[in-house]
């Protein structure tokens, strides 16, 4: 909830502007002044919702890249069910840092059976191939970190992970990897994604879990996310705090105006005044007490 007290406008205005009470216009202009700053308001609203995010969280999973057979085992072949482990993972971590997610889809999917998926994946390493993608991402200049999941095929990244790196410029941006493996770990993948993007700056600070464990690795993901500095309920929770600390609620009459407090050894000295009633009398004919 936030914290607002009550106090004289004139004397709000002065504070916050940095002016002396004697220089503050008269009572009659301050409906129009809160309605400039409601309409202020309204518009960092506005512009907050429309804000684009410069995070962008790019993932290749099976599941969103196989033709789905509705006779497939979901115990058996867990991965292939939506949204696959990597996917599961690259949604926790939307959800963590408010980034824009962004799925790596082939135009040619793969067998929903493991066996022939594998099959298929070792030919196109053995073929150094690029798989053709259904898309790239749109506006990339505008992101500035990437977090970038992958599962571990053939002791390697899937090659349609190298075709999403060639097409799609990562220079210069922070790049973090997030892999679900068997018990071949990451193996070469981390070699592979940098000589396909070698002027990436890729962090050595990698998530990586146990394919069957990766349903439980929400928190784990989670908090790496956090730990990295990219934790948007931290965000939040610090700006609302800032926000609740500095406000003031005006009151004249039937009208209430809420001020933000500037920085300031004056603010500062208000601010620790409040609650506070002042009665303004009349004063060179610039301010009146109706």
């Amino acid at each position: 909830m936030e914290k607002m007290y009550a106090a004289c406008l004139t004397l709000a205005v002065a504070v916050s502007a940095g002016m002396p009470a004697q220089n503050v216009q008269a009572s009659e202009e301050l409906v129009g002044i809160q309605a400039a700053l409601e309409s202020q308001a309204e518009e960092a609203a506005e512009q907050n919702t429309e804000a684009q995010s410069d995070i962008l969280i790019a993932y290749f999973t099976w599941a969103e890249n196989a033709v789905i057979d509705e006779t497939v085992d979901a115990v058996t072949s867990p991965s292939v069910t939506e949204p696959g482990n990597v996917g599961q993972l690259a949604g926790w971590v939307q959800e963590e840092t408010g980034g824009d997610l962004f799925s790596i889809k082939v135009t040619d999917p793969y067998p929903a059976d493991w066996d022939a998926c594998l099959e298929r994946a070792n030919e196109e390493r053995g073929n150094n191939a690029r798989p053709e993608l259904e898309e790239n991402v749109s506006g990339l200049e505008q992101y500035e970190t990437v977090f970038l999941g992958y599962p571990n095929w053939w002791y390697g990244v899937p090659m349609a992970l190298l075709s999403f790196l060639e097409d799609n410029d990562l220079s210069g941006k922070d790049v973090y990897l997030f892999c679900s493996h068997g018990i071949g770990g990451l193996a070469n993948s981390v070699e592979q994604i940098a000589e396909a993007s070698p002027e990436t700056v890729i962090s050595d600070n990698i998530f990586d879990c146990y394919e069957e464990d990766a349903s439980s690795s929400e928190d784990a993901i989670r908090s790496w996310a956090s730990d990295l500095g990219y934790s948007r309920q931290k965000e939040t929770e610090s700006d609302v705090s800032t926000a609740e600390q500095r406000q003031i609620s005006v009151q004249f009459g039937e009208n209430t105006a809420v001020y933000i407090l500037n920085d300031g050894s004056a603010a500062d000295s208000l601010y620790e005044m409040l609650p506070l009633t002042v009665e303004v009398e009349d004063y060179s004919n610039n301010e009146k007490n109706d």
